[in-house]
């Protein structure tokens, strides 16, 4: 019984002892499980925060998204913008294009009935356009020099040379005052020592010319006859002369300070009516399988028909009544006449061929209408090619009391340029004239004259002269819009005006 008690009371102990183990564990497993659960939700936190981090990346990197989009989407909308504003500046100056091209055609319809107008008023008042090829101007008693020396077609002959800085023509008038300064001065006198009647003489452009030339151009001449002569005056040597015949240098020899060279004559080839083979089927035209424009074409009176035709069309104040009835001497009155770009005329020049020569001319004719006659300097259009008036028979060729010889464009309007000084008639090209200065309305540079009528019934009652050699010649397309208002002739009124060193380009006091 006894030990039935101590084994149910060592039965209860022990129970008690387990339960207080299994309490214990109980305990432990719990706290273990809190534990855990406070560990996993700290992870739960941290992957809830990862996860938050990742989301606000994700929305972040979606905005940036957003943003470089709408920058895409703004930067095209700009490029949109622009490509509006350059349709819309190219339609507007294609739109300002048309209407200077229509203003320009407008321009030249009135141009041309004003032309028309003009001259029919000069054929009512005719200006003797001999008188200026006189050269009274010069005012000095001159010698007849009687006789002509003439050469024929390949003949070697010894000139003295006298080069000069502009372009003899065969036909063309030539005055020359050479100062004891000059070394054509030491030329001349010695060619009238000799009595000599004939020199050549030779393009070679001044120090102060700025167009490069092809040396080339030089070994062509022209002989020139003197025709009246002047040596009154130690100091200076007034000559008349008149441009005859082409040659070619075939050598130079310089005896200091005098030029001489040995020259082949030149000749135009004209074809003979009588002895050619095409003049042969010309005649005989009806029995021949050839057409009709195939002689007209290789025919030069036919060919200097057109070219006739062809001027009065273009400018009707070109009098070609006054030019030579000979064909080769036509195409040399040509030269002179028309203004053909400086390398044309050259070319024109070298031609043997007459037949050659006068097709070059009719197609540059042709072309004239195409071009404006612009300021070297500054590009600026001063003669429109319509406008050009003839107003000496024999060419352009003047010179100053100091001795520059110029070629002058005559015209009877320009534009952006201004008369400058008070008219005088003093030593005056085109007697019945008074001359001022012409400079060009932007550069300021000097062009030429403007010439005024003194006589109430003499027309044109304006024209002006400008130098060749400060021009040059530009096709319309090329020729700088003009965007300031017009402004034509406006005379300044300065006190003086005097050339510089070299003596050609005049400078303002």
């Amino acid at each position: 019984m006894e030990e039935k008690v101590r084994s149910n009371s060592e039965g209860g102990e022990s129970s008690a002892q387990q339960d207080n183990d299994n309490g214990e564990q109980s305990d432990y497993e719990d706290a273990a499980e809190n534990l855990e659960e406070e560990e996993q939700m700290e992870m739960d936190e941290d992957n809830d925060s990862l996860e938050q981090e990742r989301e606000i990346e994700r929305v972040a990197a979606e905005y940036a998204e957003q943003e470089r989009e709408i920058e895409r989407v703004a930067e095209e909308y700009a490029e949109q913008e622009r490509e509006i504003e350059r349709m819309a500046e190219a339609e507007a100056a294609e739109e300002a294009w048309i209407e200077r091209q229509v203003d320009a055609a407008a321009e030249r319809t009135q141009q041309r009935i004003a032309n028309a107008e003009q001259a029919q008023e000069l054929d009512r008042v005719d200006y003797d356009i001999a008188i200026p090829s006189q050269h009274s101007y010069l005012d000095m008693a001159l010698t007849r020099v009687e006789g002509y020396n003439y050469w024929l077609e390949g003949h070697h002959v010894n000139l003295y040379i006298i080069p000069l800085d502009v372009i003899v023509i065969p036909g063309q008038s030539l005055p020359l005052r050479i100062r004891q300064s000059t070394l054509q001065f030491a030329m001349v006198r010695a060619l009238l020592d000799t009595n000599q009647k004939t020199f050549g003489a030779v393009y070679l452009p001044a120090e102060r010319e700025t167009l490069v030339l092809d040396r080339s151009w030089s070994q062509i001449g022209v002989t020139v006859q003197i025709v009246e002569v002047s040596d009154e005056t130690p100091n200076e040597i007034v000559l008349k002369c008149k441009g005859r015949q082409r040659f070619k240098t075939i050598s130079t020899q310089r005896r200091t300070p005098i030029l001489h060279a040995k020259v082949k004559i030149l000749a135009d080839h004209i074809p003979d009516r009588l002895y050619d083979p095409l003049g042969k089927l010309r005649d005989s035209f009806k029995l021949s399988s050839h057409p009709t424009w195939l002689y007209k074409s290789h025919d030069v009176y036919t060919i200097v028909g057109v070219i006739k035709e062809e001027i009065a069309r273009y400018s009707p104040l070109i009098k070609v009544n006054v030019a030579p009835v000979q064909p080769d001497m036509f195409s040399y009155w040509l030269i002179s006449a028309m203004p053909f770009k400086f390398n044309q005329r050259a070319e024109m020049l070298r031609e043997n061929n007459l037949v050659v020569r006068l097709k070059s001319q009719l197609d540059h004719i042709k072309e004239l209408n195409q071009f404006d006659y612009c300021c070297q300097l500054c590009g600026k259009d001063i003669i429109n090619s319509s406008r050009l008036v003839s107003m000496s028979a024999d060419g352009s060729f003047f010179v100053n009391p100091q001795g520059f010889a110029f070629e002058l464009i005559t015209a009877y309007s320009v534009q952006h340029a201004i008369a400058d000084g008070v008219p005088t008639t003093q030593d005056s090209w085109f007697p019945g004239y008074a001359w001022s200065y012409l400079k060009c309305l932007r550069c300021d540079s000097f062009l030429g004259w403007k010439f005024t009528a003194v006589v109430e019934e003499t027309q044109p009652r304006i024209f002006y002269g400008i130098q060749r050699k400060v021009v040059r010649v530009l096709r319309h397309s090329e020729v700088e819009p003009e965007p300031e208002e017009d402004i034509t002739d406006i005379n300044f009124g300065r006190d003086r005006i005097i050339y510089d060193a070299d003596g050609n380009y005049p400078r303002y006091i």
